[in-house]
């Protein structure tokens, strides 16, 4: 994770969204608790779990995962098990679920020496077509049809989803779809940018793509979470739809400007962006 923005991730999920992202892969609790505060940074310089939900009953560890499960795979997820389960503080039992695109839905036990036996669950992605999610969002929003909370969350996970073109490409059109939907209005609105946030800075190389995508979605965040902190009853409204703004306008820029570098022509930045051709030429200039 890109530490400036670690405190902030998944820090405005609510019970709400947490459930639609449970249903979606089968998990049913009554309580839901995302990250518990005490157990989510296991070790920032080491090991982090993507995502650590307590329910009712069990604590979850959700690890999303776009390459064959291996060896090293297997004693990391084992790390997290292990941390998890030293720095809880109930007697609730610690599961592990994967979400993977790249292996079918199964059950894994993981054997070290003669006696320790680690199980997980794999939940599979590897049928669904991210390619017709993407379209289906892009359809709608031309149409100006009503998008879905369940849309949503796919969209935020289409770059684990099967596709066409490769994670790097799907990672962008599920960003730049996110970006330019009202998101204020859903109840997923925090869970589905914190998932675009954790998927794209996983996957993604670093670098200045990283960056302009990562600012796009983090940025938002904390101008949101920022302006929160100040102001209060109706001021809040006006601070968050300026942060967004904000955000938005400032992640386009810095996408742009990787465009440049990469030497896309204005119209490909446009279309990719959003922009106007007025505003590409500008920031063009600035270079």
């Amino acid at each position: 994770m890109v530490s400036k923005h670690e405190d902030l991730l998944f820090k405005d999920v609510s019970e709400e969204e947490v459930e639609v992202l449970l249903k979606r892969i089968n998990i049913e609790s009554k309580k839901k608790k995302l990250n518990p505060s005490e157990i989510r940074f296991i070790n920032a310089s080491v090991l982090i779990a993507d995502i650590i939900i307590e329910l009712d009953d069990v604590i979850y560890i959700i690890e999303f995962q776009s390459t064959s499960i291996d060896i090293n795979d297997k004693n990391r997820f084992l790390a997290y098990f292990s941390m998890v389960n030293f720095k809880k503080k109930t007697k609730k039992e610690v599961k592990l679920a994967v979400i993977s695109t790249a292996e079918v839905a199964k059950k894994i036990i993981h054997i070290i020496g003669d006696s320790i036996k680690f199980k997980f669950d794999v939940y599979s992605f590897m049928d669904e077509d991210g390619d017709i999610i993407i379209n289906n969002i892009e359809t709608k929003i031309k149409n100006n049809k009503e998008i879905s909370d369940y849309e949503l969350i796919d969209l935020s996970l289409v770059p684990i989803m099967g596709s066409k073109n490769t994670q790097e490409h799907q990672i962008e059109k599920s960003v730049n779809l996110i970006l330019s939907i009202d998101l204020e209005k859903y109840k997923v609105n925090n869970l589905v940018k914190s998932i675009a946030y954790l998927l794209a800075d996983k996957f993604l190389e670093d670098g200045d793509k990283k960056t302009a995508i990562c600012d796009a979605l983090g940025g938002k965040m904390s101008a949101i979470y920022d302006y929160g902190q100040r102001q209060k009853d109706e001021g809040i409204k006006e601070g968050i739809k300026e942060g967004i703004k904000e955000g938005i306008k400032e992640g386009k820029k810095k996408m742009a400007k990787y465009m440049i570098k990469e030497g896309k022509t204005n119209e490909e930045i446009q279309k990719e962006t959003e922009l106007t051709l007025e505003d590409v030429e500008k920031i063009r200039n600035e270079n």
